[in-house]
């Protein structure tokens, strides 16, 4: 499979935002599938950073060698408290292009039409790669002590992607399995790369959008499909 390819892409990106806020999670597995669309090929560099990181990078071009890469202190910056991730571009060869053009400011707008901040629209600094989500806290009152809310289960249960665990994705492999889907590991509730591979055959055979996330379409016609079969084999067993 292509280093290219959607679900690669997203394999990837699960490391980089293992302790990112679950909602800018999701926020980063949206953008990398809909820059996919328009033939950006998305890597996630960098997710949560500790306090002691930032200082590090901080101090670059300041008191130690190299080029000045950030204004933000440790605890100045959103990533230092899982709001932020950088990216890189990759080219149609799979390796990392950082030349700016008409790909960057494509991907800022992506990401802000999903509601992330850019940093490329910065004025004092450009960071055409960091992305983050504030959920209106400021870095005062993050350094505070205050936190965002938690994601409430309706709201995960309406958009279950690549990378989520629990029973609700249990709920979705059990269902696909029973409508004939292969799942390797069976319905062990990680929506990993094949259970993304099931949900996208589902979509295909459905004509539903092909993206291999379980929105409210997708998760009406699983169920409807699920509860038509099991009707099905209860007549068929009387």
């Amino acid at each position: 499979m292509s280093d290219l390819s959607l679900d690669k892409l997203l394999q990837k990106a699960e490391n980089k935002l293992q302790d990112v806020h679950e909602i800018v999670q999701e926020k980063a597995y949206d953008f990398i599938g809909q820059a996919y669309k328009e033939s950006i090929f998305v890597s996630i560099t960098e997710g949560f950073r500790s306090i002691e990181h930032q200082h590090r990078l901080y101090s670059q071009g300041r008191t130690t060698p190299g080029s000045i890469v950030t204004n933000a202190k440790g605890g100045y910056s959103y990533h230092n408290y899982g709001l932020a991730f950088d990216i890189a571009l990759l080219d149609n060869d799979g390796k990392v292009d950082w030349t700016i053009d008409r790909r960057w400011n494509k991907a800022g707008e992506i990401g802000k039409r999903i509601g992330l901040e850019w940093g490329g629209d910065w004025t004092s600094l450009k960071d055409y790669p960091h992305f983050q989500y504030t959920f209106g806290l400021s870095l005062s009152e993050l350094r505070s002590g205050k936190v965002p809310k938690k994601q409430t289960p309706k709201a995960s249960s309406m958009l279950i992607k690549y990378g989520d665990r629990g029973n609700h994705v249990q709920l979705i492999q059990r269902m696909l399995i029973h409508l004939g889907y292969s799942l390797f590991g069976g319905a062990d509730g990680i929506f990993g790369s094949s259970t993304f591979k099931a949900v996208k055959a589902f979509q295909q055979t459905l004509y539903l959008q092909v993206d291999g996330i379980v929105g409210p379409k997708t998760l009406e016609k699983l169920y409807n499909n699920f509860n038509k079969t099991m009707f099905q084999i209860t007549i068929k067993n009387r």
